[in-house]
């Protein structure tokens, strides 16, 4: 089975404490994930959207898709506004950590950062393609429900560890969850201090709000889903 790839360096297997305890699988020694899920209905909150009727994300649709300060959890403060680029130009996309391959077929690439002080940091990346079997093709796996529940978000998911101990200067470890939904890939990341209150199934909460937030823009909605 041919895995998704690690395109971050970040991503790589460490015994962390776990946010969502028995959520996630972990991954192998390359850091791409070990299993992933992929379900075939959109069954989340706005209805189901039928892929031949979805519209394609261009950057200003791919941008309001982002989530924003109005829909992210009110302890976490926005670092800077939700940015999506055209992908005329790869270069950008390339700095956002998706993989050369990747960027050569994506129309356009976004992402939005929120912090909570010290101890936590919560990065959105999204990536567009022209159609979902583009967007599947790069995003395949196969996985376990005890890993991301009896019906998680998304047509395809999967996760990952976060190992900050390779990190100039060291920053926080943590986890996170890559999601595709139609022609829309989004990686979740989400360091945090192990002492840190935050609920178990946080990171599952977002990853719902970011296919809902897919989804409201595909189907002509304006996005606003939320996580709070």
């Amino acid at each position: 089975m041919t895995r998704v790839p690690n395109y971050r360096t970040a991503a790589a297997c460490a015994t962390v404490a776990l946010l969502t305890a028995g959520l996630l699988g972990g991954c192998d020694s390359t850091g791409a994930p070990q299993r992933a899920t992929s379900s075939s209905k959109n069954s989340q909150a706005g209805g189901r959207v039928n892929p031949q009727a979805q519209r394609v994300l261009t950057t200003r649709l791919l941008e309001a898709a982002l989530p924003d300060q109005h829909s992210v959890p009110v302890d976490l403060q926005a670092r800077d506004r939700p940015r999506a680029r055209d992908n005329g130009d790869t270069v950008h996309c390339v700095d956002e950590g998706w993989p050369d391959e990747w960027c050569g077929e994506a129309l356009s690439v976004g992402s939005s950062i929120f912090a909570a002080m010290a101890d936590q940091e919560l990065v959105f990346r999204y990536i567009s393609f022209p159609d979902s079997t583009t967007a599947a093709r790069f995003f395949i796996g196969e996985g376990s429900p005890d890993e991301v529940g009896e019906d998680p978000p998304g047509d395809e998911i999967d996760g990952f560890d976060i190992d900050a101990s390779s990190d100039v200067p060291p920053i926080l470890p943590g986890k996170g969850i890559n999601v595709r939904q139609g022609n829309v890939i989004a990686k979740i990341e989400y360091r945090f201090d192990s002492t840190a209150d935050i609920p178990s199934d946080r990171l599952q909460t977002l990853a719902t709000m970011v296919v809902q937030r897919i989804q409201q823009a595909q189907a002509g909605k304006p996005p606003t889903a939320s996580a709070r």
